[in-house]
Order: structure tokens, then sequence, then C-alpha cells
């Protein structure tokens, strides 16, 4: 029997781009047993602009994995899709992903360099731009994601009100929106995950950019029911998760001290459910990419 450690279960997906969107809010949103993390090719050569491929990556050991994306495909009402299997190390699924995976550009300022491509001529076509350097690994975040994007864009559109703010990252995934924020001159960053591979990766990409100063980074392995929620004195709140974890998550996101709040992973058409839930709270802006929608919110007084 093949080691969990050196091997995996991929399962390839490919699927309408419109049908992924809903896939992928309820993968986010829900705990699919023996799924380690799985990755979109939102970067491919000649790529269909109306279908996508899903990459899902299980326990090795799981001989229904295939099963559990079907019927998950069943339950959405997704019938267009075409699912291959089979068994790779962790080698190929590395290899897979870097395939996938280049360097680009963010905003007017920022670009992200993955840090098998530093100092190759796709770093220096970036030259003056402020670089992170990343290997997201199984955690979510690579920066290609229309969410991550909006994120990333909105840090450097206001990063003179980032300067020395206290920011909790929900959901931090390999970490980029929180090392982001401590590139852009945040003081310190609470970022908190429930999954394992976020905590690894963010420490992995911590290391990869030592220009950031890792004092300012509390990382925790954690939900939303971290404690530190209540007495972390922050001021920003970002949070790239999904409508549905936003929605049951609210009266733990309100607990926190912070005034403002950036909130993304929703699709265009959930944004009222949203602006609903957080009716004390003014929409200081929003942007739209791909069918995903970024609030920024204010707090009008006291929390409720």
């Amino acid at each position: 029997m093949t080691s969990e450690k050196d091997a995996f279960t991929e399962i390839l997906l490919d699927l309408p781009v419109t049908d992924a969107q809903g896939l992928v809010q309820t993968i986010d949103a829900t705990t699919i047993p023996g799924l380690e993390g799985y990755f979109e090719t939102l970067y491919e050569e000649n790529k269909r602009s109306d279908r996508t491929q899903l990459y899902f990556y299980f326990d090795p050991d799981d001989t229904h994995a295939g099963i559990k994306v079907e019927l998950l495909l069943a339950a959405l009402d997704i019938p267009d899709y075409s699912l291959s299997q089979k068994l790779i190390t962790r080698l190929e699924y590395l290899e897979s992903y870097k395939q996938h995976y280049r360097s680009f550009a963010i905003g007017r300022t920022l670009a992200i360099v993955p840090s098998w491509k530093r100092g190759t001529p796709e770093e220096l076509e970036l030259k003056g731009r402020r670089i992170l350097y990343l290997d997201p690994g199984l955690a979510f975040g690579t920066g290609l994601h229309a969410t991550t994007r909006m994120c990333l864009t909105w840090m450097e559109q206001n990063e003179a009100s980032l300067q020395g703010k206290s920011i909790i990252d929900a959901g931090s995934g390999s970490g980029i929106l929180a090392l982001f924020a401590l590139l852009l001159g945040a003081g310190r960053v609470l970022a908190f995950d429930i999954e394992t591979n976020a905590a690894r990766a963010t420490r992995q990409n911590l290391e990869l950019n030592p220009g950031i100063d890792a004092s300012g980074l509390l990382l925790r392995h954690s939900g939303f029911e971290l404690s530190e929620l209540e007495t972390f004195p922050a001021e920003i709140f970002v949070g790239n998760l999904t409508s549905n974890i936003i929605l049951g998550a609210r009266d733990r996101i309100l607990v926190a001290k912070h005034s403002r709040m950036v909130l993304t992973g929703i699709l265009s058409e959930q944004k009222e459910s949203i602006t609903d839930a957080f009716s004390n709270w003014t929409v200081a802006s929003s942007m739209e990419d791909d069918g995903w929608c970024l609030l920024e919110l204010k707090r009008n007084y006291g929390p409720v």
C-alpha cells in the first residue's frame, strides 16, 4: 500500500466555468473527508474561456474519492463534466501545479513570483514591482483567483491606511494576503485558517521572503472559535472566504474590534445577502471581477 506521505489520488475534473464557481463555493464551505487540497488551472496556453479544469487531491487510500466528487456534482445538478482519476506521487503533484502557475503582476506596483521562478526571465520582466515569492502548495491562495486579486488590488489602493495597522486575515490559506499586508506596511497581522496545510504553507512562504518582518505575523491553526478574535486590537478585518462561511461566522466576525472590513469570495449575485447581514455597516467601496465581488464595509457605530 502506498504511503499517504508519498502520494495522492488525483482527480481531474473538466467542466463549464459557471458550474465550477458554484462547485468551488460548496467545496470551500464543506468538509469533504479525505480531500487534502485542490487547485484550478487558472493559467494555461490556449485555454478555452467557457470551461475550466479543477484538480482534487485525496488521501491515496481513499477508494471512494471519485464517487465523492461525482455525488457532489449530482447534488449540485452539474451534468456536463469529464472526470479522470489516477495515483500520483507528491513530486508529480508539485510538477503538475507548477505547470499552471507563473509569475504575474497585480495592480500598478505588485507582483507574485513562484519560488521556483526566482531569478528567471519571468521575474526580470517584473523589475521595479514589489514582489512576493510564493509556493502555495496545497493551501488556497495563488493570487491568480479573482477574489485574491481583488483583495491585493484593494490593499495597494489603500496602502497609506495600512501603515502600522493591525489586521485580521481570516481563512489565510497560503498566507498571501497576510504577507502582502506586512510587505505594504501593516504593523501586525493575526492570520488563521482551519486547514493544517495553510499554516505550513504560510510559514514556508514567510521564509521565502526574508524582507518581511516575521515578528509582525501571528499565525494560528484555528477556525472562527479562535478566542483572540475578541482580544486582538484589529483595525481591519480581511476575509477571502465564501458567502456561506461569512454568513455562518457573522457573530464571530462582529466580536472583533475592527471598524473596517474587506470581504470577498462572494459571487456577485450573493452581494445583497452579505450587505443585509451587515446592515449596521456602510459599503465604502466594491469591486467585481469574473463573477465575483469584493465589499469594503465600514462600521456605522458600536458592535451589534
